[in-house]
């Protein structure tokens, strides 16, 4: 029974999904392409401007891995964050449909995101390898680890964010400033042992913060030190998908049809 229920909210989120690469991207040969094509618009031109503007290695590290590890998780949060902003109220006639959910339409979305996001960190780290500016991470299944509770973060935060935005409708005009200011605080531009220790362990609270330590350590390995704990980072996320799960169920309450 349960396998049979799998099955079927799986076809579910499967078409979903195809729906929304075709209502995003069209059904041309370039439309497919862009889903790979356009976060690596957006992080390739200002990886290689921030290189030439910079110096090539500044406290000891190589720049361009620094910068290639910091920037693909910010367009992950940003673009999947954005795209969950009343995405139940756009959605609400699917809702009409027995075996579609709330939470299968913000899966649709959050996987082609997903999706897109991972193609671009494998094509741009395949470009930066090729002509020499990075090399393999020195620890890669810590890598991994980070980049996954990277894309966990992203997701808990968009669901909280997406159910919020039903809400109210100053979610919608908070979040455009706030995407700006999470680069300064996320941990794209630092590690946490360049911070004061006082300003560290705040940091370090930030689950964010936590996935960026463990995503540089599996960069750059024990050449650097860093502080993430897999363990708090987990349970600080799982508390943060309760949250948003539960956030989600009670949107309909707040839904409003125009």
């Amino acid at each position: 029974m349960f396998w049979r229920e799998f099955q079927v909210q799986r076809r579910v989120v499967g078409a979903l999904l195809i729906r929304e690469i075709y209502s995003r991207f069209g059904r041309e040969t370039i439309g497919f392409a862009w889903l790979v094509a356009e976060p690596l618009v957006f992080a390739i031109p200002v990886l290689f401007t921030w290189r030439a503007i910079r110096n090539p290695h500044e406290h000891g590290l190589s720049l361009m891995p620094f910068l290639w590890s910091g920037y693909l998780p910010i367009l992950l949060f940003r673009h999947l964050c954005g795209r969950v902003l009343l995405f139940i109220r756009t959605n609400a006639t699917l809702l009409y449909h027995r075996r579609v959910t709330i939470f299968d339409i913000f899966l649709g979305r959050a996987l082609l995101e997903i999706g897109s996001n991972l193609t671009a960190l494998l094509v741009s780290f395949a470009v930066f390898y090729c002509i020499g500016e990075m090399e393999v991470p020195k620890d890669l299944p810590m890598f991994y680890l980070g980049y996954f509770y990277m894309i966990w973060w992203c997701v808990a935060a968009a669901m909280i964010i997406g159910a919020l935005s039903e809400r109210s409708d100053w979610v919608e005009k908070i979040w455009q400033p706030y995407s700006y200011l999470y680069l300064m605080f996320s941990g794209f531009f630092y590690l946490a042992d360049w911070l004061p220790p006082g300003l560290r362990n705040a940091a370090l609270y930030q689950p964010y913060t936590q996935a960026y330590e463990i995503i540089r350590g599996g960069i750059f390995g024990t050449t650097v030190r860093t502080y993430g704990d897999p363990l708090y980072t987990a349970f600080a996320l799982a508390i943060l998908t309760v949250l948003g799960l539960w956030l989600m169920h009670e949107a309909r309450k707040f839904l409003v049809l125009e």
